[in-house]
Order: C-alpha cells, then structure tokens, then sequence
C-alpha cells in the first residue's frame, strides 16, 4: 500500500494513543502497509517523539510544528507534506484491529467511481448520517439516500475513513476552527458534490484519552461555525 496510502494522524499530548495506533498499523499491515504521517503540535515535553521515540521511529515522516496549531491546520498540513492518491484519517486514540481490513477498504474506494470518501465505524459506532438545513437550522439525522451492499451513500460520517488526496485538498478544512470542524467539513463537502459514504462491515476501534489539561472549547468555536454559515444552531438529530 505505501505507494498509494498514507496514514495520517494529527496527535496533540496523546503520545501513548500515538504509539498504540502505530503499532497497531505494524501489526496488522507489516511490510504491506501505507506510509505512515504523524504530526505533532504538542509542547516539548508532551511529544510523541520524547515520550515514545521506538514508535516515533517507526513512522515514515514526523512534522513537529508550533505549539496548538489546531486539528485544522494540521489535517491541512499532513494533506500537502505528501503525494499518495489516497489518504487515511483517524484520530490518534483509534486503533487498527482485525475489523478495520483497510487493504479491502482502499479497494472498494478504488472499484466505486461514485465514491470519494469512504468511512468505517467506529466501535460499531457513528453511523451514516444526513445534513439538512431548514429555517437556519442544520439538522443531522442517521440515515443514508442510497445503498449498495454493506456500503451506505450519505453527507457525514465519523473521524475513520479513506478518501483521495486531491478531494480532500479541494475542501480543506478550515483552520479557524479547531473543533466544532468536523459538521463544517461535511457540510461544505455536501455542497461542493463530494461523494461520502460509509462501510458498516469496517471498523477502527476508539479508546478515548482526555490529554492532560484538556479544556473544553466547543462553545467558541460553535459559534463562530454557525455565524460562517448564516446558521442559528446544529441538532445531531
């Protein structure tokens, strides 16, 4: 896979989710697996490479950048520090387990032409699911407008999938927002005609880890969302 796939992993003070993601991707892929991008936006002492140097040295690029660039900002960059077709996304507490078959993921990305990104679950978790807006109001249901097989064609779907590099590069995602990005990615994705989907016979597993100090920020960064795109509020339902 390394001369079509890179895993991309944005990590901020989860080195040992870091590292167990990495091994993960060893463990299952071996010598057949993608190349393997990690970026770092840590302080010094919280640093995958300082804390975990065996498995940062496992991985095929480190970018250490400055500190708290945002989850934004460092998609974007892991994004353009390569040139594979195809890319994987996860967060850096998700791991590959027998479940995740991400050969065969890549596979049927390459075999659907009316796919451009393809997600799997995440502990049987984040199903597909619509986006609609109605009265300034984006409403975001489960369900899907079409299927095929295990694979359900919808507008959003969780932080575990494979997509092609130059769609990803043609949405981006927005660096003013650190959180609250991920209904805007979609969003954005539904409008500019990108072609989401879901395998509900595919799944990472997720352990989640607050870092240390981890302060939550929804709220600002909600906000600031919702004026960008003339709406009142967001309703996961």
């Amino acid at each position: 896979m390394r001369d079509q796939v890179t895993f991309c992993v944005k990590t901020i003070h989860r080195p040992q989710c870091c590292a167990a993601l990495v091994r993960s991707i060893h463990r299952h892929y071996g010598g057949d697996r993608p190349l393997i991008h990690v970026l770092d936006d840590g302080k010094p002492e919280l640093r995958f490479s300082t804390n975990c140097p065996d498995e940062a040295a496992l991985v095929d690029r480190l970018i250490e950048t400055d500190y708290d660039i945002g989850l934004s900002a460092g998609r974007n960059q892991l994004l353009d520090a390569g040139d594979t077709p195809i890319v994987v996304f996860t967060d850096d507490d998700h791991l590959v387990t027998a479940e995740t078959r991400l050969p065969e993921l890549v596979r049927k990305l390459n075999r659907h032409h009316d796919i451009d990104l393809l997600a799997a679950l995440s502990n049987q978790q984040e199903r597909p699911k619509m986006m609609s807006v109605a009265n300034k109001v984006l409403r975001i249901p489960h369900g899907n407008y079409k299927r095929r097989g295990s694979i359900r064609w919808c507008h959003y779907v969780g932080n575990c999938f494979v997509a092609y590099r130059d769609i990803l590069q043609a949405i981006r995602w927005d660096e003013s927002l650190k959180v609250e990005e991920h209904w805007d990615f979609f969003w954005r994705c539904k409008l500019a005609g990108v072609n989401v989907a879901c395998d509900i016979d595919h799944s990472f597993k997720h352990e989640h880890v607050d870092p240390p100090g981890y302060q939550r920020r929804r709220p600002e960064f909600l906000k600031a969302s919702l004026r960008k795109h003339g709406l009142e509020r967001v309703v996961w339902k």
